[in-house]
């Protein structure tokens, strides 16, 4: 037996496709998604905590509270693609575009026996001496703009005669925004070493600007039940060269008797940079067909995706050690492909 060589033809993992005859050997992609995403730590107020005591009743307990939360909500958003099938060895490129916006909104009031403690107001809106900060009410707001490209190659090929696997490797860019308000209302509110309170509100205003850029890799596995029907499931983990190029926060406690208003903190960082990692998994049932004596392909998948951003929400604190949180994306992929 001969010494193999590289550059001899011996096809070992068959081409997997699809191909069409006599076409450009282009193919199209376009996804409608319904996506929930979460920025998690974001843990605006909570009620039940103890408020001010009376010399009546020094030692009264508070009721039953909740902790209120923003940054979570069903969005829909979309997926456009471009591919090539290259004549190399069955290998193809692949890109994506990938649009989300999401926006969430809450409210929470004080209980009838206990306090309101505003978690993100900080020791410049102090109530009533409290030593926590002590609210009626609050509300939030938060935007989320979600934009990201991914670039690959991968070689979509048989494993069994009912089993294919596409490993691919390339690129994943994004650029995201999040802004973030809480609103906090309170009677009277304590301003250090001012001999007169304020009526409110307090207003925090967060804001965070990221892009990045980063080396994407996985596979994609096809589990044939018929050869129209497949189970498909995609894996894929991102390490991601992040910039945070606008990350600040202003906090502002107006007096409405006065018409007056103080600038609590006023942060706005530098751009910085550090490195993220992604991952994402999909599972999908696909039904595919060719007709036009084979010069044509179409197939439509629904499936259901997740994806993790490690660590990436970025919310600035004044009075709290700094925080990281995931900012979790999942939810319905439908998915349509024409190939020609």
């Amino acid at each position: 037996m001969g010494t193999y060589k590289r550059g001899t033809f011996r096809e070992i993992t068959p081409n997997a496709g699809p191909r069409v005859c006599h076409g450009a050997d282009v193919f199209i992609t376009a996804n409608f998604i319904w996506w929930k995403a979460v920025q998690d730590g974001l843990r605006y107020a909570s009620s039940g905590v103890g408020g001010n005591t009376t010399a009546a009743a020094p030692f009264a307990s508070v009721g039953s509270g909740t902790n209120k939360s923003v940054g979570e909500d069903w969005a829909p958003g979309f997926k456009v693609g471009l591919g090539l099938a290259l004549s190399h060895d069955g290998w193809d490129l692949y890109a994506q575009y990938t649009w989300l916006h999401a926006y969430d909104s809450s409210s929470i009031n004080t209980t009838l026996s206990g306090g309101l403690a505003a978690n993100y107001a900080g020791n410049s809106g102090q109530t009533n001496n409290s030593p926590f900060i002590n609210a009626d009410s609050a509300k939030a707001k938060w935007n989320l703009r979600f934009n990201v490209i991914d670039f690959e190659i991968g070689r979509n090929f048989y494993l069994s005669q009912y089993l294919t696997m596409r490993p691919f490797a390339g690129l994943k860019g994004t650029w995201q925004d999040q802004d973030i308000r809480f609103r906090y209302n309170s009677g009277s509110f304590t301003i250090p070493g001012v001999p007169t309170n304020a009526t409110g509100p307090y207003r925090v205003h967060n804001h965070v600007d990221t892009w990045g850029i980063g080396i994407r890799g996985g596979f994609n596995l096809g589990w044939y039940l018929a050869k129209e029907w497949s189970i498909q499931t995609n894996f894929a983990w991102t390490t991601m060269w992040a910039n945070y190029d606008d990350l600040k926060r202003n906090d502002t406690l107006d007096d409405r008797a006065t018409g007056n208003s103080s600038r609590r903190a006023n942060i706005n960082n530098n751009s910085w940079y550090t490195v993220k990692y992604i991952g994402e998994m999909e599972i999908a049932l696909r039904w595919e067909t060719w007709f036009y004596d084979d010069n044509y392909h179409f197939a439509i998948q629904a499936g259901w995706e997740n994806q993790v951003w490690i660590n990436w929400g970025q919310v600035p604190v004044v009075y709290q050690q700094q925080t990281e949180h995931d900012l979790t994306l999942h939810g319905l992929n439908l998915k349509f492909r024409f190939d020609f």
